[in-house]
């Protein structure tokens, strides 16, 4: 392995060069996915859609549903891949500038490697299946060569994988009305009495898996409870074949029409200097009403169907298919918003102080699953279960004004958060200066 030369060819990011207003929407990001994932931290899994599975469905419960599901759902996801993809851009381009030539290559990769690492460890140890950093190492490691493109072909390279994903979601949807009309069908079969074919067997027990992914059967919630309620290690066995599950045998898809897209939409902006909050208000204005009348539109479409169904499978299904446009255009408004404040200046102290959440984004993103895995598990508090949906948010106020604070107080002392100090003195293979 060739070691990093001194000088400025290759080291990390000086406070001068950062990008302010990319560690701002970065820290709203990493806050906004707690906001997403606390309902799988704290109930079980299959509460983060169905509210009838735990937490409560009523009431302001139901009401913080609606709002997260149409405001939210996979848009705070959304923004953290374009700033990713935002991110290997100005990496790589600050270093080749520098003349550092393929060692650009050799650093960018070896930062994916020791990523995947420590997601692998993120899901595997630390015992959060739905984290996001080894999915996003692969997908750093694939679209390397698409970073210097111009904006139109990562914008049509985006377009045709979204579009792709879109295709998936209306097949889904499609075999999974087929499977539930035959799944009725022989069970209406059985209780009549008559002999059930092979084939109608396999109808019944496809759609009850089907429906589990939902709403977990008793056997599934016990199980769920039983590994928060154990030792560490106990917990750490018994998940590993789900988390495996979610993270490795599901991801080719998360990758290619989730992820890759949102990332190339990322190197595009920053090359078209909308990330950076260089455009004319008046662009961001129109970001922000032309997302958001698109992406509420078909939100509260998505919304109307899943509550129609009385969150049945068949209700997901039919909302997914027009939720990879409906995103997008909730992330084209948050972006358009965030953007127009960040310009204007308002509100000083606290773009500052989530500037520095986001400059320390990967230490406040491990940080908060440390927090909610010793709040949920049994070799913690012991918490899971034990609050309502609403209630999970008041958790989720209390570790964001914790990271608001820390994070400013820490960056005035050192240079980078723990772990970005750890990321990069492995990636340039030589420890680097922590203390100002």
């Amino acid at each position: 392995m060739a070691s990093i030369p001194d000088g400025a060819l290759a080291a990390p990011v000086t406070k001068a060069a950062r990008v302010e207003s990319l560690d701002i929407l970065r820290g709203v990001a990493v806050f906004g996915i707690l906001m997403m994932n606390i309902t799988a931290f704290g109930l079980l899994g299959q509460a983060y859609d169905n509210p009838l599975v735990d937490g409560g469905a009523d009431g302001l419960n139901l009401t913080v549903y609606k709002i997260i599901n149409v405001g939210f759902e996979g848009t705070m996801r959304g923004i953290f891949s374009l700033l990713f993809g935002a991110g290997i851009v100005l990496l790589t381009e600050r270093m080749e500038q520098a003349g550092a030539g393929i060692m650009a290559a050799e650093i960018h990769f070896r930062r994916m490697g020791w990523m995947l690492l420590a997601g692998f460890i993120h899901w595997a140890l630390l015992l959060w299946y739905g984290e996001i950093l080894f999915a996003y190492a692969m997908c750093g490691m694939l679209i390397f060569t698409l970073r210097k493109l111009p904006p139109k072909f990562q914008f049509a390279i985006a377009a045709v994988l979204l579009a792709g994903s879109v295709m998936m979601s209306n097949i889904r949807s499609h075999d999974m009305a087929e499977a539930q009309a035959a799944a009725s069908v022989a069970t209406a079969a059985q209780a009549s009495g008559a002999a059930l074919t092979a084939e109608q067997e396999a109808a019944i027990a496809g759609w009850a898996e089907v429906q589990s992914h939902f709403a977990p059967t008793p056997e599934g919630a016990a199980e769920q409870r039983a590994i928060h309620a154990g030792s560490w290690w106990s917990a750490v066995k018994n998940q590993f074949a789900f988390s495996y599950q979610f993270q490795w045998t599901d991801s080719p898809r998360w990758l290619l029409t989730d992820m890759i897209p949102f990332m190339l939409i990322g190197m595009a902006l920053l090359q078209l200097g909308v990330l950076g909050a260089q455009l004319p208000a008046r662009t961001y204005g129109l970001m922000l009403l032309g997302g958001y009348a698109v992406g509420l539109t078909l939100g509260f479409r998505e919304l109307n169907l899943i509550i129609a169904s009385n969150f049945e499978p068949l209700g997901f299904a039919a909302a997914s298919e027009t939720y990879q446009f409906s995103r997008l255009a909730m992330v084209i408004g948050h972006l358009g918003l965030l953007l127009l404040i960040i310009r204007s200046g308002a509100v000083g102290w606290l773009q500052r102080a989530l500037g520095a959440v986001g400059q320390m984004a990967l230490t406040n993103y491990l940080m908060q699953t440390l927090i909610c895995t010793a709040l949920f598990y049994g070799f913690g508090f012991g918490l899971f279960g034990q609050f309502e949906r609403y209630q999970l948010y008041g958790v989720v106020a209390a570790i964001w004004l914790v990271e608001l604070v820390w994070s400013p107080l820490w960056l005035a002392r050192f240079r980078f958060g723990p772990f970005e100090w750890l990321w990069r003195s492995l990636t340039y293979w030589q420890k680097q200066p922590m203390r100002l």
